[in-house]
């Protein structure tokens, strides 16, 4: 086992960031000369977050087939990344995977570690320990050994494994052992590891793992022996010097003044675009001025940025000393400790934002962390979090999002500055369910420009002082959906630089509310002006957004100066809008309004200068991409309206949306030709609210038959409508398999508890939650499933949750790839769940939470029906989730599958 192991092939190394190793790349050039007795203890993490995979096969005893293998942000342990492996194993005793390292000597503190989750028990790391003082007679190398360590019990949760005690252990029944086998002249002094291995071997079947966080204690590289490495101190002043800091470096680019963001001592508006692989200059011809990396950025990438004059949001650097030197760290804006980070994340961040504040030179670097909950805690470690919200295409209601941000900035330390996030793509399980379920065709994405600004402008009224746009897929790809993406984003950015002064120096002070329903204005105030964020909202937009509901409204602002007037900001011009002293301050008419609308007012004449003087830098270039979007959208919606014509699925006022829109598109172009672009504009406005309606009105129809748009992932977008349709002909008639679902009655827990049906509990302070089979009013039989939380105390309501109160999940149900699931029941939610915009959460684990459904309140039983196409063989779970205070009912829950249709053979001609 050892030899096979031995002869496998190299595995490229992979060094991973960490507070102590960032230390390293900023002293390293200042300490070389430094040469002591003794080694230093380092730290070696690898947190995944790059895209490469790094575990390879190398050895096994029983049949053994790599099925998948990728880096995956779907699941991490901590960050976003992890490494996914599914493996098919045959009969045997072992399955190594090997991460190679270089080689590491062997010392008291030496303790390496990784996590791992799995869906089989008993997998086990060990090491590879070569013995360079001797010599393996069958291979003439050194000899090497295996020194095993923790076994993996954890099943379907991440679990720590580590080898403990390895010098001891060599010194004493390992070197007992290899004298026994190998003869009295195996010397292990010196004794080095170059390999941490996993033995991947369970069972006989398919095996799913996810490998995140190796670590090592008392990591010393080999060729640093002899060498100082860590960080020296002065007087206590990092890397030596005077206690002035580090010599010829400038004075920090960026840093947080209460809760402004400056770069180069001024307020920063940061609009960030994740990385994936474009060249930085193309970005910033986009209208970005920052960039997100996932991994640390190479030299070139800094030096480019530097050039540009473009910012960088990365993680830590890696060690390496070929790193480039402190001075080319300039460009970096944040240095990112991680994303969708959870309570067991927080002591190794604490750590981390410790070292680099203490060994960081420009010490006032902001540290950003994306974390999901503990914002208490991670606020008081970081200067900026990052809030990350999907809500496109998914059941969380657009309406309820800047509430929703708003409760976050209440758990966090007051004064925190947040980042907000802007998807324009769908969730990666959305993706997944429409290829599979349109059998691999291709469907392009929906992204809507009026659904992305008003995503914006929740963030924006929610008080976030920068956005990033994440993205899947380059925006440099040639095709026409991801043309479509990148002009509408580059279209934000006209806006954003617009409103820059206001979210960026001003502060959120209030939100008003007009007399017409529905509609929000958030006030962004500086010295001499306020910026009001308008938003019109109603019900479903994430989904596919409404025309306008309203063409005016009037809005009162008090504290106004007399002589203040109001201004539409348009990225064609300004508008003058009608305005008037009133009883409680001044009364506003905003006509010819979008959902989404921008107002200035002001009484000082800079304020007007710098919209002008911007204006005429952008108006040209952003209203002839306005109307070049707008044409590719309509022959977008004429294709989807022709397929849905032809399945027999007509909207009756559609030939005269379509005609007007047209009519309307083809004035815009007249009229820019003339360089009127304000009415090109507005004949561009015209256009879209026709397309609105159109796109509005189908999917309208098609959702009517469902109780909710979460059941049918094709009914997410309006461009998978006509798919819908086909997959509702495919399904129509279709012989379903009985109910596969064990305990779904609710009328044993006896029967529930055998089948496997789980409670998970992990109440906040002051809160007391029930989990019964209740006799009172069941939908069916006897008993229904009762979830409920309640304050303890009544009058002291707890704050909202960060995570669900009361979860429950069922029993397996055992599917194969390529079936389809039907997942239905019947729910019951009295009244409004407290403390939490989410309500009832009902999803499986083929969709996750970003396909769950959102039950807020029913009248009465309300039934559910989630489809779902299985993407591999395996096991189905549902899970019913109670995140705030209040109460809800389930009762008989079906799971029934559907058989891929039979291959059958062409007759031979």
């Amino acid at each position: 086992m050892q030899r096979a192991l031995s002869t496998s092939p190299h595995v490229r190394p992979q060094r991973s960031r960490c507070a102590r190793l960032l230390g390293l790349v900023f002293g390293l050039l200042t300490v070389l000369q430094f040469i002591t007795t003794q080694p230093a203890v380092a730290q070696f993490r690898d947190t995944f977050e790059s895209p490469q995979a790094t575990w390879q096969l190398a050895a096994a005893d029983a049949g053994v087939r790599l099925i998948g293998q990728e880096r995956t942000f779907r699941q991490s342990r901590s960050g976003s990344g992890s490494e996914y492996l599914r493996l098919s194993v045959g009969t045997g005793t072992y399955v190594h995977l090997a991460y190679q390292l270089e080689r590491v000597p062997v010392i008291a503190e030496f303790e390496p570690s990784l996590w791992i989750k799995s869906d089989r028990p008993n997998l086990q790391v060990l090491i590879r320990v070569v013995l360079p003082r001797t010599t393996d007679r069958g291979t003439g190398k050194p000899l090497t050994t295996l020194l095993p360590g923790d076994t993996y019990t954890d099943v379907g949760a991440w679990q720590q494994l580590s080898v403990k005690e390895v010098l001891r252990r060599l010194d004493g029944p390992e070197l007992i052992r290899l004298r026994r086998e190998f003869g009295p002249e195996v010397d292990v002094r010196g004794a080095q590891v170059d390999l941490l291995v996993l033995n991947a071997y369970s069972s006989p079947g398919n095996l799913q793992l996810w490998i995140d966080d190796v670590e090592i204690k008392g990591f010393v590289p080999q060729d640093k022996v002899g060498v100082n490495v860590s960080r020296p101190t002065i007087d206590n002043t990092p890397f030596g010097g005077t206690n002035e800091g580090p010599a010829n470096l400038e004075t920090p680019g960026a840093e947080i003044q209460g809760s402004h963001l400056l770069a180069k001592g001024r307020p920063f508006l940061p609009r960030i675009i994740q990385h994936q692989g474009e060249p930085l200059a193309w970005l910033q011809s986009l209208g970005f001025n920052a960039v997100k990396f996932n991994a640390s950025p190479s030299p070139a990438l800094l030096k480019e940025a530097q050039r540009l004059g473009m910012w960088i949001v990365a993680p830590p650097p890696f060690a390496d000393e070929t790193a480039p030197p402190p001075e080319a760290f300039k460009p970096v804006l944040a240095w990112s400790l991680g994303t969708r980070l959870v309570d067991r994340d927080v002591p190794y961040t604490r750590d981390l934002a410790q070292e680099i504040r203490s060994i960081d030179p420009q010490r006032q670097r902001p540290l950003l962390v994306g974390a999901d909950c503990e914002l208490s805690e991670y606020s008081r470690l970081a200067s900026l979090l990052l809030i990350d919200k999907r809500t496109a295409a998914t059941s969380f209601e657009q309406n309820d999002l800047r509430a929703w941000l708003s409760d976050r900035e209440q758990l966090a330390r007051p004064g925190t500055p947040f980042w907000g996030t802007v998807y324009s793509q769908p969730a990666a399980a959305l993706q997944q369910q429409l290829t599979l379920l349109g059998r691999n065709s291709t469907l392009p994405d929906d992204c809507d420009l009026e659904q992305l600004r008003l995503t914006m402008y929740l963030n924006l009224s929610a008080g976030m002082r920068g956005l990033i746009f994440p993205s899947e897929t380059p925006l440099s790809i040639d095709t026409i959906p991801t043309s479509m993406r990148t002009d509408a984003l580059r279209m934000l950015n006209f806006e954003l630089r617009l409103m820059e002064p206001w979210i960026s120096g001003g502060q959120l002070t209030e939100e008003l509310s007009a007399p017409e329903a529905g509609v929000y204005a958030a006030v962004w105030q500086t010295e001499r002006s306020r910026l009001l964020l308008v938003t019109q909202r109603a019900a479903a937009q994430q989904y596919v957004a409404t025309p306008a509901p309203r063409n005016q409204f009037t809005l009162v602002v008090a504290g106004v100066p007399a002589a203040s007037q109001a201004y539409q900001i348009t990225t064609a011009g300004l508008r003058k809008l009608r305005s008037a002293m009133a009883t409680g301050g001044l009364r506003v008419t905003v006509d010819e309004a979008s959902t989404s609308s921008a107002v200035v007012i002001t009484h000082d004449p800079l304020v007007i200068h710098y919209l002008n003087r911007t204006l005429s830098e952008i108006k040209q270039d952003a209203t002839r991409l306005r109307h070049d979007l707008a044409v590719r959208r309509q022959t977008q919606i004429v294709d989807i309206d022709q397929r849905l014509n032809i399945a027999g699925h007509t909207l009756k006022e559609a030939p005269t949306w379509l005609r007007e829109a047209e009519g309307n598109l083809a004035q815009s172009q007249r009229v820019m030709s003339t360089g009127d672009f304000s009415a090109a504009h507005a004949y561009i406005v015209k256009a879209e609210q026709q397309q609105a309606r159109i796109r509005r009105g189908h999917w309208e129809q098609s959702v009517a038959a469902f109780h909710a748009p979460a059941a049918s992932p094709c009914i997410a977008q309006f461009t998978t409508l006509p798919l819908h349709w086909e997959l509702a002909e495919r399904l129509r008639g279709a012989t379903w398999g009985a109910n596969a679902q064990a305990g779904g009655d609710f009328e044993s827990l006896d029967q529930m508890t055998k089948a496997g049906w789980k409670n998970y509990n992990r109440l906040p302070d002051g809160v007391k939650s029930e989990v019964a089979l209740s006799l009172v009013n069941p939908h069916g039989g006897r008993s229904a499933l009762r979830l409920a939380a309640a304050a303890r105390e009544p009058k002291q309501l707890p704050p909202p949750f960060e995570r669900p109160v009361v979860w429950i999940t069922s029993s397996p149900v055992p599917v194969r790839e390529k079936q389809i699931a039907r997942i239905t029941g019947w729910c019951y939610v009295p009244q409004v769940v407290h403390g939490s915009h989410d309500g009832l959460m009902i999803f499986d684990s083929i969709g996750g939470p970003d396909l769950a459904d959102r039950i807020r309140l029913t009248r009465g039983w309300r039934q559910f029906t989630y489809y779902r196409a299985v993407p591999e063989s395996g096991e189905l779970v549902v899970s019913f989730a109670l995140t705030g205070l209040g109460e809800a009912w389930v009762d008989d829950v079906h799971v029934n599958l559907l058989d891929p249709d039979p291959i059958r053979e062409t007759a031979a001609r």
